[in-house]
C-alpha cells in the first residue's frame, strides 16, 4: 500500500492483529501453564515464557502499527541535492531490532543515476537510517553503555530484553549516540530570577587513552539559596566534561554559567583547589566573584607538611595540624603561615615542603577567610565536582585494561552526562 491505510483497511489489520495476539496469548498461557505443573517453587520457567510471550505480542502490535505509515512512496521521482532527480525504483523489505524483537519493514527506494545517490523516505521519517535499531533500542543500548562496560552492558540488554548484540556493536551505538549528544547545545535552562548566588566550579581527572593519560576537566555550575537558618542549600546543578586545554576550558565554564543566569546573580562564587589556571580564568570569565579554595584542600596541605616533618604516625603531626586547623577555620592565615614557617624542618626534602606549603597559603590568603566566608552563609568545599569527577570520569573510564581514543572518551563522556544529569535532548534519539 502506497500511502496511508483507509478507515476500512485500517479495522481490517486492527482485526488481524487482535487475532494473531489473541492466539498467542493462548499458546504462551498453556506453556506457562504446563512449566508452573511441574515445579510451582520454580517458575522462572514460566515467567521467561510470560516475558517473551508477551515481547511476542508487543512485536505484532507494533509492526501492524509501523504498517498504517504505508511504505513512503512519494511519487514516481523526488528532486535531488545534486540537481537531478531520484527516481523509485522498487519496494525493499529490511528488518528492524525494536524493543519487542525485530520485523521486517516494506520501504520504497529511490535512486539517483546522476550521483548515484539512493534515499528510503520511510528510514528518514522513523529515524533508521542507516542503523537495523529502532530509536527505542538505540536509547537502551545509549543508556546501559553509559554506565558500565560494553561487554557487560551488551550482556544485560540479553538478559533483559532478548536482544543480543555484539560488545562491538554496542560501542558502536554509543559512539554515535555520544557524538549526536556532543554536538547538541543543552537546552537553554530557564534562570531563577536573580539567583541569590551562583557558584562556579573546576577540577580534573586523569583518563587512560591509547596515548598515554590524559586529563579530563570538569564544569559545574550551580545555583543556591541560604534557608531560613543562614544555611546555603543548592539548587539547579549543571555540569561538562571534556578533554580540553585551560583557555577552551574556560569558554565552556562561561557559557554554562550563562544557562544558570550569570547576568542576573546577586553574587558570583569561584571555588576551586588552589590549582593557577582556576583562579585565572576566574579572573578571566567572572571578575568580581567571591573565589574560595576548597576548605578540604587547604587543610590537607597542614597534613602535608605536618607529616613530611614528623612522619606519618608521629603524635605532634595531629596535635600541630588541630591547631592549625582552627586558626585556618577562623580565617586567620597569617597565624597559619606563621606557625608553618616555625616548623623544625631537619631535611632538605621536609624544607622544601615547609617552603611550598608556604606559597600556597600566602598565593591564596583572600580565598581562605572561612570564617567571613561561612556568616556570609557561603559554601566552602568543592565536594561537588570532586564527586562529578570520580562519577563521570572515574567510574566509567578508569576499568581494568581500558584504553581510549581521544574521540572515544569524548563520545562516551557526552553520553553519560546526558543519562547521568540529564535532560535527554528528544532530538537525540533518533540521531545516533
Amino acid at each position: 500500500m502506497r500511502k496511508n491505510l483507509s478507515a476500512e483497511a485500517f479495522e481490517q489489520l486492527v482485526r488481524q492483529v487482535r487475532e494473531a495476539a489473541a492466539e498467542e496469548a493462548e499458546r504462551v498461557m498453556r506453556e506457562a501453564v504446563r512449566s508452573l505443573e511441574k515445579n510451582p517453587q520454580e517458575w522462572d520457567s514460566a515467567e521467561r515464557t510470560a516475558r517473551d510471550g508477551g515481547l511476542r505480542i508487543g512485536r505484532t502490535i507494533l509492526q501492524g502499527a509501523v504498517q498504517t505509515l504505508g511504505n513512503g512512496y512519494e511519487g514516481s521521482r523526488l528532486a535531488c541535492d545534486c540537481g537531478g532527480a531520484l527516481h523509485y525504483v522498487s519496494d525493499r523489505v529490511r528488518s528492524v531490532v525494536s524493543l519487542t524483537g525485530a520485523f521486517p519493514l516494506r520501504r520504497a527506494y529511490y535512486w539517483c543515476p546522476t550521483c548515484k545517490a539512493t534515499r528510503v523516505p520511510l528510514d528518514g521519517r522513523m529515524g533508521i537510517e542507516r542503523t537495523d535499531f529502532s530509536p527505542g533500542v538505540r536509547q537502551v543500548i545509549g543508556r546501559l553503555g553509559a554506565v558500565g562496560p560494553f561487554e557487560q552492558s551488551r550482556q544485560i540488554l540479553g538478559e533483559l530484553t532478548g536482544l543480543w548484540i555484539s560488545s562491538r556493536t554496542h560501542r558502536l551505538v554509543c559512539e554515535r549516540l555520544g557524538q549526536a549528544l556532543a554536538t547538541k547545545t543543552s537546552p537553554p535552562v530557564t534562570p531563577l530570577e536573580k539567583p541569590e548566588t551562583l557558584y562556579l566550579l573546576a577540577d580534573g581527572a586523569m583518563a587512560p587513552t591509547r596515548q598515554g593519560w590524559r586529563e579530563v576537566k570538569v564544569g559545574v555550575a550551580f545555583v543556591a539559596r541560604t534557608d531560613s537558618g543562614g544555611k546555603p542549600k543548592r539548587q539547579t546543578t549543571r555540569y561538562f566534561a571534556e578533554i580540553l586545554d585551560a583557555e577552551a576550558f574556560g569558554w565552556r565554564w562561561y557559557a554554562l554559567a550563562e544557562t544558570l543566569g550569570r547576568p542576573q546573580a546577586r553574587r558570583l562564587v569561584v571555588l576551586g583547589d588552589g590549582a593557577v589556571w582556576i583562579w585565572n580564568l576566574a579572573e578571566m570569565h567572572f571578575p568580581g566573584a567571591v573565589q574560595i579554595v576548597d576548605w578540604y584542600h587547604a587543610a590537607e596541605h597542614l597534613w602535608i607538611v605536618a607529616k613530611a616533618v614528623w612522619g606519618e604516625e608521629h603524635p605532634c603531626a595531629a596535635r600541630w595540624v588541630g591547631h592549625a586547623k582552627k586558626y585556618l577555620a577562623n580565617g586567620h592565615v597569617e597565624r597559619v603561615l606563621a606557625q608553618i614557617e616555625a616548623l623544625p624542618a631537619r631535611s632538605k626534602a621536609a624544607r622544601a615542603t615547609v617552603r611550598e606549603t608556604i606559597g600556597y597559603f600566602r598565593n591564596n590568603a583572600q580565598r581562605m577567610r572561612y570564617r567571613r566566608f561561612r556568616r556570609q552563609g557561603l559554601f566552602i568545599g568543592s565536594g561537588v565536582v570532586e564527586a562529578g569527577c570520580k562519577h563521570i570520569v572515574g567510574q566509567r573510564l578508569k576499568g581494568s585494561g581500558m584504553r581510549w581514543s581521544l574521540n572515544g572518551i569524548r563520545d562516551i563522556l557526552a553520553l553519560r552526562l546526558a543519562v547521568l544529569y540529564g535532560p535527554w535532548p528528544p532530538s537525540c534519539k533518533a540521531a545516533a
